[in-house]
């Protein structure tokens, strides 16, 4: 008998697999699953909508909800026999059984366009990604680690390298965290992923071989490969597009791959997970630039149907001081550490800035060898923007924070920087931020001895693609960043589609990831209508009855992530994070609430 792919929690009852419910789309796999997704938005739902317009009910009994349709469509017969019945001319009353007829076929319209919305946790109305968070951790319980990381994967291609970088919202949203710690959502993503490496690693002769799709129907390209365009190729494959990713850079993987430092992500972690895409046909042309000096857009577009632009926020944010031609570039810093070029820093490294970017600078550079790094930032720690982790170990590690401090001054002795001046900040009104104003205490000015300079203020968009003329009438954000549909992420152009930090500014991995998967459905929903099906399933899952939790105290407190030896880290790159045990990820699993069960 067929095994369904489907989540186990998906039973009424234990009967075995091949007898679960087959009505939700939780049954289907791969392509199946994203083409249900692409005919329920572009084609049921639309449907059922214009049908419950015609006639109210009639959109739900398409979409096999029968309860609601029933009593949608017996709402307007029974106004109508009213009118009949009590009929001895027009009176107010008939027309406000008019304007209810009308109201119900409003109702019905909306009902069937938008459909049910089924209760959705905090931690995955959090997630930018949208992944089931309490259904993972389930199934990790339920011993099912595959289903686990295959639930995750329909949403997030890369679930090892998200499980180690992500600054996981969806822990700040648990509900768990309201009486004691959340859940380490992250790390038994992590985890689930792991066990999959290991799997595949076992299981390494069973590997299918390299699927060649470039003869397909629809041929898309994508340009850059950080995580929007990987996201975009992943799912486009998946949906049998023949996808190629240009990249400008000698390395695939974008950012993932030249500033993320090994000891947070390594190097391997990523490799593989770019390989599974190679094996799904997805072709990656390394050292190609597009736009002016490198392959023109009209190019790319008279060879593919569509083009996704996931080109990042190339452009480092600057700092105007004097003195400021002794900077470093903080992204030069990082990739070159990341790639095992040497760094000279000198004894003493100054960091200017408040963010992730800050943080892995500083702990990259006592990696490589600086004796004393200083972390200047204009606000109070409360303020920061960088995550609390990466904050407390940038601590543990040595970084010496200043808060209330900013760069006013480089400065040099014989052409070579000798340490910064140091202007004290005070905090006033509130910005456009939201966050208070850093205000400058006059005359209160010290020096700090420094070797190098590094402000780390973030990345902003901008690249010499945009001036290609074929992005002539591409249309910007004030910001710079791309204008996009919200929903597919198409530009005003036709056949060209964004994401990423390209359209949001520098922001997060796993947010590009969405983007990149919203734009694959997108352009195929756009370009291969014809292939999609106008699929009934429901969207909904029927879980085991929740039994609750046995509340005890040690529930509150969240398994602590095993990590690397302070001792360990200095001049070393290894990963600082060990990952989760089976037994400790289970216990972390099992702390869920799953708060939007029933009980």
């Amino acid at each position: 008998m067929k095994q369904y792919w489907d989540c186990s929690l998906c039973r009424i009852e234990d009967k075995g697999k091949a007898l679960r419910c087959r009505r939700c789309y939780g049954q289907l796999r791969g392509r199946d699953r994203l083409l249900h997704e692409i005919g329920r938005q572009r084609k049921t739902a639309p449907r059922a909508a214009l049908l419950s317009a015609l006639a109210a009910g009639a959109g739900q009994m398409l979409g096999g909800r029968w309860s609601t349709g029933i009593a949608l469509a017996a709402l307007i017969p029974l106004a109508v026999g009213l009118v009949i019945a009590g009929w001895g001319g027009f009176t107010y009353g008939h027309a406000f059984l008019a304007g209810g007829a009308g109201f119900v076929l409003a109702v019905a319209y909306l009902d069937a366009r938008i459909g049910p919305q089924r209760k959705r946790p905090p931690c995955q109305e959090t997630c930018p990604a949208g992944v089931a968070v309490p259904d993972y951790l389930q199934l990790l319980l339920d011993e099912e680690p595959q289903q686990g990381y295959s639930l995750i994967r329909s949403r997030i291609p890369m679930v090892g390298v998200i499980g180690r970088i992500c600054p996981h919202p969806c822990e700040t949203a648990c509900l768990r965290g309201i009486d004691g710690e959340p859940v380490s959502i992250n790390g038994c993503k992590r985890h689930l992923a792991d066990l999959q490496r290991e799997r595949s690693r076992v299981h390494a002769e069973q590997r299918r071989s390299v699927v060649d799709l470039r003869g397909g129907e629809l041929s898309v390209g994508v340009v850059g490969s950080g995580p929007a365009g990987v996201a975009c190729a992943y799912y486009l494959s998946v949906l049998g597009a023949a996808v190629t990713v240009y990249e400008a850079d000698s390395v695939i993987g974008g950012r993932l791959a030249t500033t993320i430092p090994d000891y947070r992500l390594p190097a391997n972690i990523l490799d593989e997970e770019l390989e599974a895409l190679r094996d799904g046909g997805v072709v990656f042309n390394p050292n190609t630039r597009v736009g002016p000096g490198g392959v023109p857009l009209a190019e790319l577009r008279q060879d593919h149907d569509a083009l996704f632009l996931a080109v990042g926020a190339e452009q480092a944010v600057s700092i105007a001081v004097p003195g400021g031609e002794g900077l470093r570039d903080f992204q030069e810093l990082l990739r070159a550490a990341k790639l095992g070029h040497p760094v000279e820093l000198g004894r003493s490294v100054v960091v200017i800035g408040g963010g992730n970017a800050a943080m892995d600078v500083s702990r990259t550079a006592l990696r490589c060898g600086a004796e004393e790094v200083h972390l200047l930032y204009r606000r109070d720690r409360d303020q920061m923007p960088a995550r609390a982790d990466e904050v407390e170990e940038a601590a543990r590690e040595g970084v010496q924070f200043h808060f209330l401090a900013d760069l006013a001054e480089v400065l040099t002795r014989d052409g070579a920087v000798c340490g910064v001046r140091v202007q004290q900040m005070e905090l006033g009104a509130p910005d456009a931020s939201g966050r208070p104003r850093p205000l400058a205490v006059r005359g209160q000015i010290r020096e700090l001895p420094a070797d190098t300079v590094i402000p780390a203020l973030g990345q902003e968009v901008g690249g010499s693609i945009f001036d290609d003329p074929a992005l002539a009438g591409l249309r910007r954000e004030t910001y710079g960043g791309v204008w996009v549909d919200p929903v597919y992420q198409r530009t005003n152009l036709a056949g060209i589609y964004a994401g990423g930090d390209a359209v949001s500014g520098a922001a997060t991995a796993v947010q590009a990831m969405a983007h990149g998967r919203r734009a694959a459905l997108g352009i195929f929903g756009d370009l291969a209508a014809a292939a999609v099906p106008a699929s009934r399933l429901v969207d909904r899952l029927q879980r085991r009855p929740f039994r609750g939790h046995s509340e005890t105290p040690q529930a509150r407190i969240r398994e602590e992530m095993p990590r690397l030896t302070l001792r360990a880290r200095r001049g070393s790159f290894r990963e600082v994070e060990e990952g989760f045990q089976q037994e400790g990820a289970c216990r972390e699993g099992g702390r869920c609430l799953q708060c939007h069960r029933e009980l």
